[in-house]
């Protein structure tokens, strides 16, 4: 053993610990360990955004000490790490960062922009990530916007596009008006605001009782095809058949019959607009309307609209023109105060009710959504979502409540999912569109051995660059992140592939590690491309974590202000007890900041720190040469009742962690440690086993079979705890195990858990030494009621409730209760009536104590 600090100083032991785990490649997958070993972790990209928060520290510690047990536990354990740096979000944090905005750039400088300020916020990853000893395999780093990772994604796209999976639509698409952009569903977030519903009427062909629609959205009357009615509506049969004239445009419009209008609301007639939601989109295909768009890809009103032609007649072209004039280049919002202005002078807006609307929103921007047509690329996902479903359920989902979730986005789905992105920094679409005469716009994809390639730099095999348009759409960033797999894999299928060996072995991974609020993007993303690219699933698990709140409970924003730096969290706290905290939040559980669990966290650093220098001391005076408890039982190298049963009750324990660790109960492993750890090591044991630790020349049979207990108990006790605080164990673990001359291998190495097999018998001295403990207990709450030192003598110490005599109750350990509880005689039976008593906490027993005069005097 090593001489023992008097002092721990964290930082010293993290940087030292840092220092051994790289120069030692701990943490490093090891390909010459068989395959049936594996254990494969799919590890969260972070988003490079410019923001580290604690967040990061919540989740990821979470994966961490997942990866630790089954590193510990034998597993060999690939655990890689690689960083989001593509997308808008990064996007953003270059125009912030660059005072810029990409949109009016070039492409090819804005990236070389994004290229300049990414490395060092990742630099900031790195050190936080480092810091908060993630057990990851460094070597695997990626970026999704490396060469590779570009290869990899670029084969998923030709993999899927060869299948008929992968196709350009012209499609109503959702468009973010913000950023201009198409987004997938996913990227949709609801809004809840107050929005007013206005009935205006439309006058009919030929004559009659105006029909009249109720909208919150009177901007689009221009965008209007057709009025929908209910067959069953009571005005139905009279108007069905029949045309409308769109106020202020004078449009006629067909009026039709569809099941799908719900009759109690607004009037029970609406207007069907190209596009004002998902609805309009299914009655425009239904009844094959015209396409009549009137908001443009900035979300503003069109300059000029084509009324008066064949394809968008007008009863008074005019009229409508100078409406279209009026309402040009205003936002949907400001357009529909100034159309509600107009309609209200002409006294067309017959009632308005306030009322609270659910508005679409783009999840990053924020901005209110528009469904314009525009060319994109899309995956089919509505024809699949039977197969899609039954792959979720072939994974084990941890907790299990969490697949709901997943399950009911997937029966959600309303569209197919949109990859394409109008932006600069994101992986090439490896297409080109050609201009050769007779075959315009045909559409040339890469071969494999092309990739990967950026459209507009490259030609495709066999054609000039003068001969092809390149495609500029870039891929949305979750269409990488979807392969994250298959990034560490290096290849999507046998057909595609990098490295098929590799892929074959650790595909599909044993864990997906994420939060639950991207169910519905990066796990569904990722089932989806497995599905599409190999009818596989991605992982055979998926552990899904909550969120760190605030200590009020609300979520974490910038604009309220209550973002935590994890920085300075690691700071006031040291890491080892920020990583507790994090131990201590079950899986799928929000957790709230807590100081009270933080400095409980570093309480448990400390006991842990001393209780081992305890022992260490006591080891430091005899030469054992301890081989495991089961071993040294059995040899009789502890004998001691006592010692037998703290090491059968450690040996449950290590039962109890072990179990839930396998099911992916953590906290559960963390509580069942705790509870052995501070009440029955520290607060019993410890100090049952004091007597036998003092003393001078060689220990007899009872002394040395408590320093073996103490090594076993220590030892253990560093491996329990070991994926929760790293840096304090590992430590302690060298200290017990290494020398001046030679290190040990780190606490957690492969193969380091407490084997089942080494462990003493469950069970055995349990009655004696619980009701020991019991007896015990009900001593120090006598002496507490009398205020008196625990230390101070007792002349007899008298237990009720062992009628069969206290040998009977605690067998071979009379000496060991007279030492812990400085009584100078113990004795079973009725006590004297006037002495002062306590029962035990099973209430089995009863214990009077007679006190030394002068003790009593006080």
């Amino acid at each position: 053993m090593k001489p023992f600090p008097k002092k721990y100083k964290p930082q010293e032991a993290e940087a030292d610990c840092r220092r051994r785990w790289a120069d030692d490649e701990a943490f490093k997958w090891d390909p010459a360990q068989p395959a049936e070993s594996d254990y494969v972790i799919d590890t969260p990209p972070p988003t490079v955004s410019g923001s580290l928060h604690v967040g990061h520290v919540y989740s990821y510690t979470q994966a961490d000490i997942i990866a630790r047990y089954f590193r510990m536990s034998g597993r060999n354990v690939l655990y890689p790490i690689g960083w989001d740096d593509n997308g808008l979000p990064t996007e953003r944090l270059v125009e912030k960062v660059k005072k810029v905005r990409g949109g009016t750039m070039a492409r090819e400088e804005f990236v070389d922009l994004c290229r300049e300020v990414i490395p060092p916020y990742e630099q900031q990853f790195r050190d936080l990530f480092s810091r908060l000893a993630l057990s990851v395999d460094w070597s695997r780093e990626y970026q999704t916007i490396s060469d590779e990772s570009r290869q990899v994604s670029q084969m998923s796209f030709l993999d899927l596009y060869r299948k008929g999976l992968l196709e350009r639509r012209l499609e109503p698409t959702l468009w973010d008006p913000a950023d201009r952009t198409a987004i997938a569903q996913a990227e949709v977030e609801e809004k809840e605001r107050e929005g007013k519903l206005n009935q205006i009427p439309f006058e009919i062909e030929g004559g009659g009782e105006p029909a009249v629609i109720a909208t919150t959205r009177p901007e689009l009357i221009g965008a209007c095809g057709a009025l929908i009615i209910h067959p069953e509506h009571p005005r139905a049969a009279e108007l069905i058949g029949k045309r409308a004239i769109t106020p202020l445009y004078n449009v006629p419009v067909p009026i039709v019959g569809d099941e799908a209008v719900d009759p109690e609301k607004g009037t029970g007639v609406v207007m069907c607009c190209t596009f004002g939601d998902v609805q309009d989109i299914a009655w425009w295909r239904a009844h094959k309307l015209p396409l009549r768009l009137v908001i443009d890809q900035a979300g503003k009103m069109k300059d000029s609209l084509p009324i008066g032609t064949d394809e968008w007649p007008s009863l008074d072209p005019e009229s409508a023109r100078a409406t279209v004039d009026a309402l040009a280049g205003l936002k949907a919002e400001k357009a529909k105060a100034a159309i509600l202005e107009m309609l209200s002078e002409r006294g067309l807006i017959l009632k308005q009710d306030v009322t609270e609307q659910v508005v679409p929103v783009a999840e990053r921007s924020g901005a209110p959504l528009e469904i314009i047509v525009t060319p994109q690329w899309f995956i089919r996902t509505l024809d699949f979502k039977d197969e899609i479903l039954a792959k979720g359920r072939e994974i084990t989902w941890r907790p299990e409540y969490m697949r709901q979730r997943f399950e009911s986005w997937v029966e959600g789905l309303k569209w197919d999912w949109a990859i394409s992105r109008q932006r600069h920094f994101g992986v090439p679409l490896p297409v080109w569109y050609s201009k050769r005469p007779g075959e315009e716009g045909k559409i040339i994809v890469a071969e494999a051995d092309e990739l990967p390639v950026d459209p507009t730099a490259d030609a495709p095999k066999g054609y000039a660059p003068d001969e092809v348009e390149p495609e500029r759409d870039v891929m949305d960033t979750w269409a990488t992140s979807s392969v994250s797999p298959q990034l560490v894999t290096r290849s999507i299928n046998e057909d595609l592939a990098l490295d098929y060996e590799a892929h074959k072995r650790l595909f599909p991974m044993a864990l997906r590690p994420q939060a639950h609020d991207i169910i519905r993007t990066w796990a569904f993303y990722t089932i989806v491309k497995a599905l599409h690219h190999e009818q596989d699933v991605p992982w055979r698990n998926i552990a899904i974590s909550g969120w760190c709140l605030a200590s009020d409970g609300s979520k974490m924003s910038k604009s309220k202000g209550n973002i935590i730096d994890p920085v300075k969290l690691l700071d006031e706290y040291g890491v080892d007890a920020v990583r507790y905290w994090t131990g201590t939040s079950r899986l799928g559980h929000d957790t709230v900041t807590s100081p009270n669990t933080l400095q409980q966290g570093k309480r448990l650093v400390t006991k842990l720190w001393n209780a081992v220098k305890l022992a260490h001391m006591a080891l430091e005076q005899a030469e054992i040469d301890p081989v495991s408890p089961a071993a040294d039982i059995a040899s009789g190298a502890i004998s001691h009742p006592l010692d037998q049963w703290l090491l059968g009750r450690l040996s449950e324990t290590v039962a109890k962690a072990t179990e839930a660790f396998e099911t992916y109960e953590y906290a559960q492993a963390l509580r069942a440690t705790e509870d052995f750890f501070w009440r029955t090591y520290c607060d019993n044991y410890l100090e049952i086993v004091k007597r036998r630790t003092r003393f001078e020349g060689a220990p007899d049979d009872g002394q040395r079979s408590a320093l073996h207990t103490l090594f076993h108990a220590s030892d253990i006790l560093i491996r329990l705890y070991a994926p929760f605080t790293p840096y304090v164990t590992d430590t302690l673990h060298e200290l017990l195990h290494g020398s001046e001359d030679e290190a040990a291998p780190t606490v957690h190495a492969r193969g380091s858990w407490p084997k089942a097999d080494d462990q003493a018998e469950a069970g055995v001295f349990r009655d004696e030494g619980d009701a020991f403990v019991a007896i015990l207990a009900a001593a120090r709450k006598v002496k507490s009621e009398l205020q008196v030192s625990m230390r101070a003598p007792v002349t007899t110490l008298t237990v009720s409730g062992a009628e069969s005599g206290l040998e009977a109750v605690i067998g071979d350990t009379t000496e060991d209760l007279k030492a812990v509880t400085t009584a100078e005689a113990v004795a079973a039976g009725d006590a004297p009536a006037d002495a002062p008593k306590a029962a035990s906490p099973d209430e089995r027993f009863t214990v009077a104590l007679e006190m030394a005069p002068a003790e009593a005097a006080d």
